[in-house]
């Protein structure tokens, strides 16, 4: 009764303090968000799962709390009941996507995570209206009691309005704002800003890879011909990356035309003297504008302001809602870019659990008799026949595949790998990158095809679709939760900026991945993958894959490298670190004979790529297990 009744007191005294409680609790509450999504993801220790979840649970009871609150209280604030609701949706979502992982209801996570972004985009939206809206009032009744000091301004921005320009057209092409904004300045500035002037027009060769960045635009195609792709700005960037007549481009036309400009510069002050003198006024603002002389114009830069001079003399209302609009989406997308480039979006990869060992199949002969009927002749008959034995018994050999040991690696139950989980599948993942065809084969085909047969021949559980991710998502995974083995095809060009170098260098090396090259269709590619890897792993020179490695024996034997076409000729490459392979690559197609139809190729072909490509998938996972109980045994 003591603990209880110091309980109910303790209870309370914090009910006295709301503001004060909610403030605490907010702070852990986001400290433990981060600790979750970025910092430790996927599965922690005990006693850090304890305070997570004691933390989760106290912020959705008081979020339920003032919920009830602002349900009671009708007549309070419509502001402060606003956010009471707005904190208690953010607070729900993340408590729905943090119980859904827990469960591993991995589809309903992802869906509840898009869904809830949705929502907070349209919710931060409706904030962002009410503010602006809240903040031009608020500068009209200012503007109302000042109407002197501020009509100048007004005067001003209106004769200056379509000569100017919208600021956001300054934003997206930067070479003409930086002209615009060079002329109206005092020397030296507006000279320096002149020899900067063809750095800033090669800008505009850039601004495709900017799109780039943001929206991945280089993946963007279109059919012309019969299976044949084209990758418009995919192949301006390749043009652009690996090119050197940029350089003639800035001597021979970026600075004539700086020249050009100069000359213009000095005609226009002699034909503004000129005007002046015929039919300008000092105090004309167009003239002052033209002479460069602002030292009396006052400009209003405020956004929340409808005065301000970028929003124009007409539709002044319309301009500053179309601009909150692309400014707080542009905000809103970039802050989800820049999570997830820290590490928000966080994603785990987990093995199937079980074990198995690292054997051949064995292929075992199995005699089978059959009995095959003869008629019976009369002995005694006219004609001479040479009877047989009445049963013509022959021997029949039929080779069979026995699967006298489980595959996998490690001690479990089924099937599987020793650090893996109850709930983990073996997936199938392609790596997307910039300049070529990625996709190639891709889905419901030659990756599909592979896994339904990694499935039954093997008998570990796997996922019941491919995947893909870029090269930067790779950073998602946290280390010991990543995936063992990409797979990477094509068969045009591979770009890849430095970042993504240093992401696939430190899945390799620190998550211990391993990448599943595949020569989709050309010489070309086969040069731009070796390209790619050198980068990747600058001090590590590939070596051929021999026969007798085991790679290529476990599980099955594989007599000879099978492939559809030679297009980076007929033996194997790999890269080995540390005595593994982090990287195998196959020359010859092996894609096209894992897809419908298997190209054309003989049965045998195609059979042998499947096995090879169980043995590739097998050895991946085998080593990243033995990796995870290496780190387990250190600790």
């Amino acid at each position: 009764m003591p603990l209880m009744n110091r309980l109910k007191l303790l209870i309370e005294k914090l009910l006295r303090h709301p503001v004060l409680v909610t403030t605490v609790v907010a702070g852990l509450w986001a400290m433990a968000s981060a600790d979750w999504l970025w910092f430790r993801p996927g599965s922690a220790g005990w006693v850090t799962l304890v305070l997570r979840n004691l933390v989760f649970l106290s912020a959705s009871g008081l979020a339920v709390a003032w919920t009830c609150w602002a349900i009671r209280n009708r007549d309070h604030n419509p502001i402060h009941r606003s956010a009471v609701y707005t904190a208690s949706f953010v607070i729900g979502w993340q408590m729905s996507v943090y119980l859904s992982d827990a469960l591993g209801w991995h589809v309903v996570t992802t869906q509840l995570a898009r869904v809830g972004t949705a929502l907070l985009f349209l919710v931060g939206l409706m904030w962002v209206v009410y503010w602006v809206e809240v903040a031009s009032q608020f500068y009209e009744r200012s503007r109302r009691t000042s109407d002197q000091a501020l009509s100048k301004t007004a005067g001003d921005a209106s004769e200056l309005e379509g000569k100017l320009g919208h600021l956001g057209l300054w934003a997206l092409l930067f070479a003409p704002g930086l002209l615009l904004w060079a002329r109206r300045q005092k020397y030296p500035i507006r000279w320096v800003t002149l020899v900067l002037l063809p750095v800033a027009s090669v800008h505009f060769l850039y601004l495709p890879l900017w799109f780039d960045y943001l929206l991945g635009v280089s993946r963007w195609s279109f059919v012309v011909a019969d299976d044949v792709r084209f990758y418009p700005v995919a192949e301006y960037l390749d043009t652009l990356k690996n090119s050197l007549w940029l350089v003639g481009v800035f001597f021979w036309l970026v600075v004539p035309a700086t020249w050009k400009f100069w000359q213009w510069e000095q005609r226009r002050r002699i034909a503004a003297d000129v005007l002046d003198e015929r039919c300008g006024t000092p105090e004309d603002p167009i003239d002052r504008w033209w002479r460069n002389d602002l030292q009396e114009l006052v400009y209003n830069w405020n956004p929340l302001d409808l005065d301000a001079w970028y929003y124009g003399q007409h539709g002044r209302k319309l301009n500053q809602s179309l601009t909150a609009l692309l400014s707080y989406s542009f905000t809103f997308a970039l802050t989800f870019l820049l999570l997830g480039q820290i590490g928000g979006c966080s994603e785990i990869y987990e093995m199937p659990a079980g074990g198995g060992e690292q054997q051949q199949i064995v292929q075992q002969v199995k005699v089978q008799k059959v009995i095959k009927r003869k008629y019976i002749v009369n002995p005694f008959s006219a004609i001479l026949f040479q009877v047989p034995p009445i049963d013509d018994i022959k021997l029949q050999l039929t080779e069979l595949t026995h699967h006298a040991y489980k595959v996998g690696y490690g001690q479990g139950k089924g099937a599987g790998y020793a650090g893996g989980t109850k709930f983990g599948k073996v997936r199938f993942i392609r790596l997307e990158y910039s300049g070529g065809d990625w996709a190639q084969d891709f889905g419901i085909g030659a990756d599909l095809n592979m896994l339904i047969e990694y499935n039954v021949r093997t008998q570990q559980k796997v996922h019941n679709k491919t995947e893909s991710r870029t090269v930067m998502q790779l950073n998602n995974f946290p280390v010991g939760k990543s995936p063992p083995m990409v797979y990477l095809t094509g068969q045009k060009s591979i770009s890849l900026s430095n970042n993504e170098v240093k992401a696939l260098r430190k899945y390799l090396n620190e998550k211990h991945g391993m990448i599943f090259g595949d020569n989709g269709g050309s010489g070309h590619f086969h040069n731009q993958f070796l390209s790619m890897m050198r980068r990747v792993l600058p001090t590590i020179d590939p070596v051929p894959v021999p026969l007798d490695d085991v790679i290529h024996r476990i599980p099955y034997q594989i007599p000879f490298l099978p492939y559809v076409a030679p297009h980076g000729g007929t033996v194997a490459l790999g890269w080995k670190v540390d005595g593994r392979w982090v990287c195998y690559y196959h020359p010859g197609d092996i894609g096209d004979a894992w897809a419908d139809g298997h190209a054309g190729v003989k049965p045998e072909i195609f059979e042998y790529c499947y096995q090879l490509g169980t043995n590739v998938i097998n050895y991946s996972h085998a080593e990243y297990s033995k990796w995870l109980e290496a780190r387990k045994e250190d600790k």
